[in-house]
């Protein structure tokens, strides 16, 4: 068994941040209108003393809630299946699907780094996810080059799990090839999943 612990964006606390974001704007928006514009009676200056930490706290709530989004994981992986700390444990006989970018991830043939620094679009945040038969979803949210969220490190962490565990997997439907499968279960674009043919195969 070997264990992997990374750092990831757990994608949760969504909406909760929107309104932050939204209430941080809109406060830092009228405090700006005082402190600048002249704005008797519409705006007494005495209203800085409840808009100012009004908006600090608004700042605060929202690196706090932002915050939140990482979580840290630790995924054993073991001949069966692996079990994640922040998920469950699944059998390898249960995952009914796989869903890994790889056009976004310049290990597996993606953009270089400095294709999004010379282009100036914003780096990805990869969505690895994994389907179960009971229509369980485990899902990370990474950058390659780190984030918010996560560090390269990390990411690299995460990704030499990707690879055992798909080559796992690959083995688990194909015993007889060779183990040296380097994440080969999926196609150019990045999915799999297992056919009816596939788990006949197997049960046999």
């Amino acid at each position: 068994m070997k264990t992997y612990r990374f750092r990831f964006n757990n994608s949760r606390k969504t909406s909760a941040i929107l309104i932050w974001f939204i209430t941080t704007l809109l406060m830092i928006t009228l405090t700006c209108i005082i402190l600048l514009i002249p704005s008797e009676p519409y705006f007494p200056t005495w209203l800085l003393l409840i808009f100012l930490p009004l908006t600090l706290i608004a700042i605060y709530k929202l690196f706090r809630t932002a915050s939140e989004r990482q979580s840290t994981d630790s995924v054993t992986l073991n001949k069966d299946g692996f079990n994640s700390a922040c998920f469950g444990s699944v059998l390898f006989s249960n995952i009914s699907a796989i869903n890994i970018p790889v056009r976004s991830i310049s290990l597996l043939g993606g953009e270089k780094y400095d294709y999004y620094k010379q282009t100036e679009v914003d780096t990805p945040n990869l969505v690895i996810s994994i389907t179960t038969d009971d229509s369980k979803i485990f899902r990370w949210v990474l950058g390659e080059w780190g984030s918010f969220y996560n560090s390269k490190e990390d990411f690299s962490v995460f990704f030499d799990f990707l690879t055992a565990l798909t080559d796992q997997l690959y083995q688990y439907y194909h015993a007889n090839e060779p183990t040296n499968s380097y994440l080969k279960i999926i196609d150019e674009n990045g999915f799999w999943e297992r056919s009816g043919k596939l788990k006949l195969v197997k049960k046999n």
